[in-house]
């Protein structure tokens, strides 16, 4: 749920913005968009927990704080 993993580095590193980038994507899929993501924003990538075969994974930008 990219809402709630927002919603949890928001409270952690303080955050104040933020940003779904893509949706519905495979694991791979949201990797490489993540890898691409950072590099152009030039942030901090993090990627997600366990492959699960289904296409639901999201890739999302947060900002305005600090990271850990």
């Amino acid at each position: 749920d990219p809402h709630g993993r927002i919603a949890h580095w928001k409270r952690v590193e303080g955050h104040t913005h933020s940003e779904i980038l893509a949706s519905n994507l495979t694991y791979d899929q949201a990797a490489e968009r993540e890898r691409r993501e950072a590099i152009a924003l030039r942030c901090v990538a993090s990627p997600g927990g366990q492959r699960n075969g289904l296409s639901n994974w999201s890739v999302y930008h947060v900002w305005g704080g600090r990271t850990s």
